[in-house]
Parts: structure tokens; C-alpha cells; sequence
């Protein structure tokens, strides 16, 4: 059994979203108040940085991330 390389891991974190699908014209989004839905549990989360509002798991903007609706949390929380 061969363990996963750090960078494996990050992106399985990642999910299978990324940030240039937010340039795609055929990119879903997310309703508003699954949005903001979302966004207020990341806001609560001890992974979060408020600074940047990045997630220490998948190193996303968690403010763009969570309008995309076929983006997922890395630890379950959405």
C-alpha cells in the first residue's frame, strides 16, 4: 500500500471544483441562501482564516467557493 503524496492529498481536499470554473459560462452556481448557508458555516469553522477567508483544508476563497454548486467542503461540513 503506497501512501499519498501531499500533493494527492490536497487535491482530494480540493474536490473536483476549481477556481477557473468560475470563468466557465456552463459553471452551475449555487442558490443565494445556499450560499450565504454555506459561507456562515465556514465562517464558524476552527479551519477557516478569517483574514483571507481561505480554509486551511483546500486553501480556497471560501467566499467564491461556496457559490459554486458542485463544490463540497474538504471536511464535510456542506
Amino acid at each position: 500500500m503506497t501512501e499519498k503524496s501531499k500533493w494527492q492529498q490536497y487535491k482530494e481536499k480540493l474536490g473536483d471544483t476549481r477556481p477557473w470554473d468560475l470563468l466557465n459560462p456552463k459553471t452551475e452556481y449555487a442558490t443565494e441562501e445556499k450560499t450565504n448557508q454555506r459561507y456562515s458555516l465556514c465562517q464558524t469553522c476552527p479551519e477557516f482564516i478569517k483574514l483571507t477567508t481561505q480554509c486551511k483544508q483546500c486553501g480556497c476563497i471560501m467566499s467564491i467557493k461556496t457559490k459554486l454548486e458542485k463544490a463540497v467542503c474538504p471536511i464535510g461540513k456542506w
